[in-house]
């Protein structure tokens, strides 16, 4: 009984996992998404505001609360989108378009959806550090 209370045998899977415990870990998992995606919004809109989007729901009669349930970052042919979906999936999927037409919208895993978000604010990096050296320059 020692493993189960660990976290060690979590992602082994040559231990047998306890239902109890992986109920208990998909429950926190949960919680946690929206958790993540609102800190992750707060992130990517203070860093990007001009390339930013973020959605929200207001729900309530009397008491009126603001939920966050996606973010879009927009960019020249794409836009990565993440969106909390029943308040427990997270999804991540990217905009492939030309001259402002959606030529593609694909679902991506949450890994491949952060390289390709990270590999386009690196390149805008690149480009505004080379026109400000340019300027510099003057």
């Amino acid at each position: 009984m020692g493993k189960l209370d660990s976290l060690s045998g979590v992602g082994d899977s040559s231990t047998p996992m306890n239902f109890d415990l992986a109920a208990a870990w998909l429950r926190h998992a949960e919680a946690g998404r929206a958790a993540f995606l609102s800190r992750f919004v707060a992130i990517v809109s203070q860093a990007l505001p001009n390339h930013t989007q973020v959605q929200k729901v207001r729900r309530g009669l009397i008491r009126k609360t603001e939920e966050i349930v996606g973010i879009s970052v927009a960019f020249d042919n794409e836009t990565y989108s993440m969106r909390l979906k029943d308040g427990r999936h997270l999804t991540t999927e990217i905009e492939k378009k030309v001259r402002g037409v959606v030529l593609s919208t694909r679902e991506v895993d949450a890994h491949a959806w952060m390289t390709g978000l990270m590999t386009h604010v690196r390149e805008r990096t690149e480009q505004a550090r080379a026109i400000s050296e340019m300027l510099a320059a003057l």
